[in-house]
Order: structure tokens, then sequence, then C-alpha cells
């Protein structure tokens, strides 16, 4: 063992600079972790509950990828080296080697905000749906209002480097000398300490969920560059499987034959394919409908969590939501309604898709290219005047490349980003443009004033600003809340809004340390899933609706009120269809529904009265929720384990069948 080290360290000589380089890195790394593990995230939540269990593991796993890295570059250099004789071939070795290590730190500090914002690490996907320059504003937002430490990423950023060479100066300096005997044992020390990494992190203390938190940007490179490049599809005997299940699932949740799913060539196969009967095509109702031509105006509101909306959590006083509370109390509410996708790209996605997000994918830029029709291209596709109204910047997050495919026309003004001068625009364009086309129209409307750091309304107090997030979101919502009564008030007494359906939901909630979530993309729990939905207009009378349901429910839901049956891939399901309701605001009745969605890392399933929670296709965390448990406080994924197991194997056959259809699209 002894001559084998010797033969290293002699091997190792010409470039014994990359040692120490990749100490002074190492250190750097270690720093950053620390300040990543130690601290809070943006929300005021710690970032893990145990530091000092991920720590040691942190330390360990930088050190092993450094040293592959070393050993890769001081082989390289060592047979050049040796087979040219020239010292050049060091000092280039060495240079590229800074290099390649002064770009992984840039990419790991990024990294490292991308999981305290999101919850998730940084990805190619990820990079190029905020590459717009408009991120960069709000990336200083959330910096400013960090609840940790404000701007610590950009000082960080700024003396990290020189940091580094500091150290890497100072371990040349004290370090070295004699060269032969230090370089020596160094080598000796870090093949003992890599040993022992390996057997700490793969065999003594392991943990999968703990090493997917601290993977490397060089593991997510590769992973984004190699591994994902050669994850396999369904193979045709899945395929078949699950296509069989889901089709089976679907129409007994149904509940009628108007629908047949089709292998005809214009799906292409999908399971998800599906056209209207005859019978369907030529109803009076729908006939009806088409006749009325009505218009749409449809809402998305911030962030409005399900357990902040008072109609639909009565135990917080006052409620933030009075003028929701009022237009609900006249309106078709679904009580127990989730978004089937997060944050705001997802929600809004999966509601005009009728499909969940997609479980792994960033999907607004990953699948951009697909075809994906959504219930607003059928209504363009039939004469309506479609719009597409924003408080936020649609090119941010790419969702107006996808708004741009289905819609008439995109609005958004920079000028206008709060929802005050937001609402107050779209209200006078509604009543005084769309109204007067001569043509039905759709108005998608989508706000932002709630939205984190929940300090966004005009007018807030310092006291509102300093109050805690779990108190902030109230003022935010409330504010948000008389924007949208303003809107209404505006155009109620339109003669054309007697023709109009006036459609009311959040893209997503907001988990504010509740089962132990404080990130967006922390899990499926009822904090970010529980969102309001309610639906005013002609021929619906006041109920408060207790069927499960999703946003994959709104497209064949709209346009059903549009009067149209159109073959279309929608997962969810025409709510109006007929469902348990309870307009004496008794207990919910056991009743029929499916809401399904993907969380980023996780998803969830709701049917039969119950909600399973899991990480995507993993067995690592499980949950079981009673539907009418709201607040998930009570798990029981314990002492019902068969159901448990059950709808969790229905939940991976539904992500799955929901992965490969946006994938392939029509």
């Amino acid at each position: 063992m002894k001559d084998f080290i010797q033969k290293i360290a002699k091997f190792l000589e010409p470039s014994k600079n990359l040692v120490l380089i990749s100490l002074a890195f190492w250190i750097t790394h270690i720093l950053l972790r620390v300040m990543l593990l130690f601290r809070s995230n943006p929300y005021g939540f710690p970032f893990v509950s145990k530091p000092d269990w991920f720590i040691f593991h942190a330390v360990c796993i930088d050190f092993m990828w450094i040293c592959n890295a070393l050993v890769v570059f001081a082989i390289l250099g060592g047979i050049f080296a040796h087979a040219v004789q020239t010292k050049t071939v060091a000092k280039v070795t060495t240079i590229l080697y800074t290099v390649f290590h002064s770009v992984i730190l840039l990419f790991t500090l990024l990294d490292n905000e991308v999981q305290r914002f999101l919850g998730g690490h940084l990805s190619f996907g990820l990079m190029d749906t905020y590459k717009d320059t408009s991120s960069i504003t709000m990336f200083y937002d959330y910096v400013a209002n960090d609840l940790s430490v404000p701007y610590l990423q950009f000082v960080v950023l700024v003396l990290m480097l020189p940091l580094t060479y500091g150290l890497y100066k100072f371990l040349a300096k004290h370090y070295c000398k004699p060269e032969g005997f230090r370089l020596k044992k160094s080598v000796i020390a870090m093949v003992i300490f890599y040993i022992a990494s390996y057997l700490f992190v793969y065999f003594i203390w392991t943990g999968n969920a703990r090493m997917a938190k601290l993977r490397p940007v060089v593991s997510l490179l590769y992973n984004d560059l190699f591994v994902s490049k050669k994850e396999a599809g369904l193979t045709e005997k899945d395929l078949a499987t699950y296509r069989t299940s889901y089709q089976n699932l679907w129409q007994r949740i149904e509940g009628d034959n108007h629908w047949e799913f089709s292998d005809a060539k214009e799906g292409n196969g999908l399971p998800l394919y599906r056209v209207p009967s005859a019978e369907l095509l030529n109803s009076e109702k729908l006939a009806a409908q088409r006749e009325m031509k009505p218009n749409f105006i449809f809402v998305l509101m911030e962030s409005h969590r399900g357990l902040n909306t008072g109609f639909m959590n009565q135990q917080i006083q006052p409620t933030p939501t009075p003028f929701l509370d009022s237009l609900a109390a006249n309106s078709h509410v679904w009580m127990r309604m989730h978004t089937s996708g997060v944050p705001t790209t997802g929600g809004v996605l999966s509601t005009h898709l009728g499909i969940p997000h997609h479980s792994k994918l960033a999907q607004a830029t990953d699948l951009a290219h697909i075809t994906l029709p959504s219930f607003v291209s059928v209504l363009t596709g039939n004469g309506y005047s479609t719009h597409y109204m924003s408080a936020a910047d649609p090119a941010w997050d790419n969702l107006g490349v996808w708004m741009a495919k289905w819609y008439t026309a995109e609005h958004y003004n920079r000028e206008r980003e709060d929802d005050s001068t937001f609402m107050e625009h779209a209200a006078h364009y509604v009543r005084d443009t769309l109204a007067k086309q001569g043509k039905p129209f759709l108005a998608t409307l989508m706000t932002r004033s709630n939205h984190y750091p929940f300090n966004f309304a005009a007018g807030m107090t310092d006291e509102q600003k300093a109050r805690p997030l779990q108190e902030r979101i109230n003022v935010t919502m409330n504010y948000a809340d008389r924007q949208l009564a303003h809107f209404i008030r505006t155009i109620q007494n339109e003669e054309w809004y007697k023709n109009t359906y006036v459609i009311i939901m959040a893209d997503h909630g907001f988990p504010l340390g509740e089962n132990g979530v404080s990130t967006m993309n922390g899990g499926g729990f009822s904090n970010i899933s529980w969102i309001p939905f309610i639906i005013h207009g002609k021929g619906l009378e006041p109920v408060r609706d207790t069927t499960t349901a999703a946003q994959i429910d709104i497209a064949p839901t709209v346009l059903e009120l549009a009067g149209f049956a159109v073959p279309n891939i929608f997962m969810g399901h025409n709510l109006l269809r007929g469902g348990s309701t309870d307009s004496t605001n008794t207990a919910p009745k056991p009743i029929a529904g499916l809401s399904l969605g993907a969380y980023s890392g996780y998803s969830a399933l709701g049917i039969d009265n119950y909600r399973v929670v899991s990480k995507t296709n993993s067995n690592d965390e499980i949950y079981l929720f009673a539907d009418n448990d709201m607040r998930q406080e009570h798990d029981l994924a314990k002492t019902e384990s068969e159901r448990t197991a059950k709808m969790h194997a229905m939940l991976d056959t539904l992500i799955k069948i929901s992965d490969y259809s946006l994938e392939h699209g029509l």
C-alpha cells in the first residue's frame, strides 16, 4: 500500500497544484453548504429541520466528486506531461481545472438559491424557462425579501472566488514545504477520507431523500446531459395495461356512455384520446348552449389558498375574502377543488390542457414544441374572441408561448402589474372593446398582488408588511378580493353580462409551514393544492358541491357550458354532469369524483373520499387523508395500509399516463 501511494504521489507531482486547488474549492463548497443548510429559506422557515443530519453527508459528497474530478484532470495532465516532457502541459491543466471548478462553483450557488426558493434543483429546463430578462427583476425582488439574510446571495457571489484564491495561496505558502513530503501525506489522507466518505454515505448512514437534496451540480449536469436522455418511455405492453386501467376508471367516474375512447389515427393511439358519441353531438342541451353563445370571464387568482378563503374555511375570522364569499353564496361552488400543478405554470397549463402538469419536466419550456390543444383553442376555433390578460409578465416563465398558441391576443403592461390598475384596465377593455365586437368572447385574467412575499399589494402599511407570512397573506388576499369586486361591479350591469359565465379560481395555494412544508415544491398537501372554485351565471343554481375535483376538470366543464363536444385528450371530467351537493352547508356526503395533480417531485390523487399524497414514482413518502380532512392533520397511511397501497398504485398509473400524453401530444 505504501509503495502504491508513493507511485501515485510521484505520478501527481507534475500536477501538485491540482491538489491544492481541490482543497481550496472543497472548503468553499463546505461554506456554501453551511449557508444553505443552517439558514432559513426565503419564507422564514428552516431549509432543513435537522441540518446536522445533512452537513456531514454534504461534506463527504462534495469531497468525493471533487476527488473524482481531480483524478481525471491529474491523469490527463500527468500523461501529457510525461509524454511531451514540458511544464506547459501542467500549467494548461491547472488553468483548465481552475476554470472548471469556478464554473461549477457559480452554478452551485445558483442551485442552492433555486432550492431555497423553489424546493427543487437547478436544471436545463428550469434555466430555459426563466431565461427571460424580466426574471432578473423578479429574482432581485425575491432576494430583497429573503427572510433569512437579504442580499446575502450577491455578497457570496462577489466574494466566493476571491476567497477560494486566498485559500489556495494560503495552502501553497504553508502546506507544501517540503513539497514531496507534504504531497505524499496529502494523497494518503485524501484516499483514506474518500473511502470513509463512500462508506459513510452509501452504507453507514444512507437516505434517498437526503441524497437527492444534496446532489451536487456535477451530478445534475450529468443527469440532464446523459441519464435523462436514456430514460426509456412506456413499453407497448405497459402502455396497453395503463391505457385499459385508465379508460375503465375514467368511464366509471364519468358515469355515462357519451364518450368513447378511440385508437383512431387522429389520436395516434394515445390512451387519453376520446370522441363524443352521436347522441351527445346531437343533444338538445348542447345545442341550446351553442345557441346562447355565452361569454366567459375566467379569473385566476394568484396563490389563493382554500385555507384562507372565507367560504371554504369558516374558522378564519374576519374573512380575507368578503366579496368572493358573497359571490359564492349565489354561485355553484366546488368545496373540494384542487390544483393540478405548481407553481403558476403548473396551475395555468393544467387548467387549460385538462391534464396534470408533467411530473418531471419543466413543462412550460421542455414541451413547448408539443401540439397540445386546450379548451381555449376549441373556443377560438369556433368563433370566440379569446384574450389572455395578465398582471405578471407571461414571458417570464414562458407561459406567453403557450397563450399565443391558443388565444386571439395577449395583454400585459409592466405599468399595470398591481391588481388595482390591472383590474381597472381589464374591466374597461372587456366592457368597451370585447363586448362590442359582435361575437362571444373569453377573457382570462391572471392576477398578481397576492404573491410571495405577500407585500405587493398597493398601500400596505409598514405594520402590515412586518407581519408574519401567515398573517400577511390575509392582507394581500383581501386586497386582491377588493380589486375583484371592483372589476365585477364595473361590468355587472351591462346587458351582455346576463349571458356571461364568471369563473373564479386560484392557480394554486401556498405552503406556510403546514405539514412541515414551506416551499412551493415541497409536497402536494392541501396547503398548496386546495383552492377556491366557483362558476356564476345563467342556469346555475347556488349550491355547494362536494364532488372531488381538480383543475383538469375545467376544460371539459367550460366546453359543456359553451355547447361544444369535440375529440380531446382531457383527463378531467365535466363537473356539471351531476354529483353530490350540499346546499345546507352540512357535512359532506359520500360522492364520486377524482382529483389529480403533479407537484414537482410529488403527486396526489383524490377518489372515493380519500386523498393520497406521495413522492412521484417512489415508495419513500406516502400519506393518506380522509377527503374531508382539508387541513390534512391526520395521516391514515398506516391504519389504512391496504387502501393506501391501492390508491398509490392508481396514482402511479395515472401520472405515467399523463406524462406520456403530454410528451406525445396530438
